[in-house]
């Protein structure tokens, strides 16, 4: 597969691929990102500082809150997207080929720090799924002992911004995670409706035979 630099660069947006540094004010304690908005850092111990407090509040309302609140992330990573290609000239991101959507959104995980994102569309045509794999997940590493996948915000940041770009209704789930021993951690983008009877087998099943039950 090309790199993202190169998909991009092919449609003359390799700009989309340039990452302005964040500023730091060292007497007034303010980091902006390059749009001047604040920005924070979140460390993996103050990660696993809020799963310990959200988790003892009440059980399921971390994946909850997170997953929302990166579906919304998502949605505003796109239309950040949108505003940049108005910017260049270009059509919005719904008129671009998918494979350059995929190379922005691979982008700006790595960019965030939330991980090494690939994403695959072997199974969109026929199927209407398409699967993502993540490395190093920060989530995996700030939470190692949860017993549930731990990935409910980026899971949402992909739902938000696949939904955008596609102008359809998306759910997304994370059928494996490292934190559970798998390889890397492996999410599927598909209509909300068909994520609902795999959710049973996630964590019984291996991601091929949960990729089987969605084309079926």
């Amino acid at each position: 597969m090309s790199s993202a630099h190169e998909i991009l660069a092919s449609l003359g947006l390799e700009l989309l691929l340039e990452t302005p540094a964040h500023v730091r004010d060292g007497a007034t304690g303010i980091i902006t990102n390059p749009d001047g908005h604040r920005f924070v850092g979140a460390t993996r111990e103050f990660i696993g500082a809020l799963h310990f407090v959200a988790d003892k509040e009440r059980a399921g309302v971390w994946a909850a809150a997170l997953k929302s609140t990166g579906a919304s992330w998502g949605k505003n990573i796109a239309t950040d997207l949108d505003a940049r290609l108005a910017r260049l000239g270009k059509p919005e991101s719904s008129a671009l080929p998918l494979e350059a959507c995929l190379a922005v959104i691979e982008h700006s995980f790595a960019v965030h720090g939330w991980g090494r994102l690939q994403l695959d569309l072997t199974d969109a045509p026929e199927h209407g799924i398409l699967s993502a794999r993540l490395e190093q997940s920060v989530f995996v590493e700030s939470l190692p002992e949860a017993t549930v996948p731990v990935d409910s915000l980026l899971a949402g940041v992909l739902q938000g911004f696949f939904e955008h770009v596609s102008s359809q209704t998306l759910g997304c789930a994370e059928i494996a995670c490292a934190v559970h021993g798998a390889e890397h951690c492996t999410f599927v983008i598909t209509a909300p409706e068909r994520l609902d009877p795999i959710r049973p087998f996630i964590g019984r099943e291996s991601v091929e035979q949960i990729l089987a039950r969605l084309r079926s």
